[in-house]
């Protein structure tokens, strides 16, 4: 009998995913609700050695857990975050993920508008998640002044779209 990891490996395509990322060594990176880190390793060895995943969430088990897991990385920083506050440092990040999370947030729209600041001039937010919880975000991420730059359509149940500030002239 196949194991349950597969079966939402083959669901996610984590690999996949992280490839859509477009992800360049020594970029800096935030995993979002990072959980166990389902994506951080990979995320990880995408930015290299050069790079940093800051891999942010609110619950207590789920960071030591994770922890534990990217303990060797020295690439990764974990950080407990509130639940209402990313936590990130100002124009710090080439691309922000938020990996099937975005339905925690009390107010996506408050919560994608924190987002700005900490993105580089040419920083990009991911959001991936089932198709069904695609209208919500990009409904909030135009009311918090994104535009959907691009998206991703390779993955078998999940929505890829990536996110950047609307510039105002």
């Amino acid at each position: 009998m196949e194991g349950v990891d597969a079966a939402y490996d083959r669901s996610r395509q984590p690999a996949k995913l992280v490839a859509a990322l477009g992800i360049a060594p020594g970029q800096r990176v935030a995993d979002v609700g990072a959980g166990l880190g389902y994506l951080t390793l990979r995320l990880s060895d995408a930015v290299g050695p050069t790079g940093q995943v800051v891999a942010t969430d609110i619950n207590d088990e789920a960071l030591g857990m994770l922890r534990t897991r990217v303990s060797e990385r020295k690439n990764i920083v974990v950080r407990k975050v509130p639940p209402d506050a990313p936590g990130l440092e100002k124009d710090a990040y080439d691309l922000i993920l938020l990996s099937e999370v975005d339905h925690f947030f009390s107010d996506r729209v408050a919560y994608l508008t924190q987002l700005r600041s900490a993105l580089t001039p040419n920083g990009r937010i991911a959001v991936t998640h089932l198709r069904a919880m695609r209208p919500p975000l990009v409904a909030a991420a135009e009311a918090a002044g994104y535009s959907v730059v691009s998206e991703y359509n390779g993955l078998p149940e999940h929505y890829l779209l990536f996110l950047q500030p609307v510039v105002s002239h």
